[in-house]
C-alpha cells in the first residue's frame, strides 16, 4: 500500500473492525516497524503519537497540576488550570497525585500534556475515550486550531465531522483515499447511517460500483422507521454539540483576553515605577513582554469578535 499525508490534512482512518487501521496508524507513528517498505517523514516533521493506552510519560509523583505545568510552552498557570477544567480537573482536583488517577483520568490528563506542546504531526487513536461531551468538545476546538497535520480513528460521528478534510478507508491491507469531508465519504459510499460509514466493508466503498444498484424503494425499506428517528436524533444532537463547542471557544477566547489585559496593567504599573530602571532591574524585558502581550491581544480580539457572531447565528 501507498500512503501519503500532506502538509494541515485532518486525516480519519476509517473501516470494519480488524482491518488494521490501528496497526496503520502506529506504523505512521514509528510505534510499530513494519515487515517491509518505508517510512519517511517530511522535512523537519514533528510526528506525535496519542494512544487511549499510552499514559506512561506520567509521573505518578507528581499532581496534575505539576504534569500540566512542565511544558516548554510560555503558558500560565491560570491558562494550564483553565484547560485541565475543560477536561474535568476542577477545584481541587488539580492537587490529586497522579499515582492515584484513573485510567480515564490519566488519558485526559496526558490528553492536555499533548495539547499544551503539540508535534506538527498529530496521530491519535481514539482520543475521546473517556472524555464527556464537554470535554470532547474542547478537544475538537483545540484541534481545530491546531496548524499542523492531523491523523486520527475515531468511532465520534461529530469528533470526525468537526475535523476530517480527507477520509482513507482500510480493509485488509487496501487503502481507498475520499479526498473530501466524512459527507462526501457517505454520499460516495451509499452509507445507510453516518455510523455505518465507519465500519463499511470492501463493498461498499467502491465509486461507482459495477454492480446492480438497488431499487430506490428496496433502499427506503432498509431504513426503517426506528433507524430515520435514530439519525434524526443524532442530528439534533450534532447541531447541539456544534453550538456548545463554539460557546467553548468564545469562553476559552475571553478568558484568555481577560489573562493578556491583567497581565498588561501589571507590566504598565511596573514600568511606571523610577525603581524599574535602575541598576539591576530589567526593563527591556518588560517592555518586550508588555510588546508581546499587545501582539497578541490584537490578534485575538478580531478572533472574538468573529466568534462570537457567529455563536450568536447559532442560538
Amino acid at each position: 500500500m501507498d500512503f501519503h499525508a500532506e502538509r494541515g490534512q485532518r486525516i480519519v482512518l476509517v473501516g470494519p473492525n480488524g482491518a488494521g487501521k490501528s496497526t496503520l496508524l502506529k506504523i505512521l507513528a514509528g510505534v510499530l516497524v513494519s515487515q517491509q517498505g518505508e517510512r519517511s517523514l517530511g522535512h523537519n516533521v514533528k510526528a506525535g503519537y496519542y494512544s487511549q493506552y499510552r499514559i506512561d510519560m506520567l509521573k505518578p509523583e507528581r499532581t496534575v497540576l505539576e504534569e500540566g505545568l512542565d511544558t516548554p510552552q510560555r503558558v500560565t498557570e491560570q491558562f494550564v488550570r483553565t484547560l485541565l477544567g475543560t477536561f474535568l480537573f476542577r477545584g481541587d482536583d488539580v492537587f490529586k497525585p497522579v499515582s492515584v488517577l484513573s485510567g480515564g483520568e490519566k488519558s485526559r490528563l496526558a490528553l492536555v500534556k499533548l495539547l499544551l506542546d503539540p508535534p506538527n504531526l498529530l496521530l491519535m487513536d481514539e482520543p475521546t475515550t473517556h472524555l464527556d461531551m464537554s470535554s470532547i468538545d474542547a478537544l475538537a476546538y483545540a484541534l481545530d486550531q491546531f496548524q499542523g497535520t492531523l491523523i486520527f480513528i475515531s468511532h465520534d460521528v461529530y469528533f470526525i465531522r468537526a475535523l476530517a478534510n480527507h477520509v482513507v478507508h482500510v480493509n485488509a491491507g487496501r487503502l481507498t483515499h475520499f479526498p473530501r469531508g466524512y459527507q462526501y465519504y457517505l454520499e460516495k459510499t451509499k452509507a445507510l447511517s453516518e455510523r455505518a460509514g465507519l465500519t463499511a466493508g470492501t463493498n461498499q466503498v467502491t465509486i461507482g460500483s459495477r454492480g446492480k444498484k438497488p431499487a430506490e424503494s428496496e433502499l427506503n425499506a432498509s431504513v426503517s422507521r426506528k433507524d430515520q428517528k435514530r439519525l434524526e436524533a443524532e442530528q439534533r444532537q450534532a447541531r447541539s454539540r456544534e453550538r456548545k463547542a463554539q460557546q467553548l471557544r468564545v469562553d476559552l477566547l475571553e478568558t484568555e483576553i481577560r489573562q493578556l489585559e491583567a497581565r498588561q496593567k501589571e507590566l504598565i504599573a511596573e514600568l511606571e515605577k523610577p525603581e524599574t530602571y535602575e541598576k539591576g532591574r530589567n526593563a527591556v524585558a518588560i517592555n518586550r513582554e508588555l510588546m508581546d502581550i499587545q501582539q497578541r491581544l490584537a490578534d485575538l480580539n478580531p478572533e472574538w469578535e468573529q466568534a462570537a457572531t457567529l455563536l450568536e447565528t447559532m442560538n
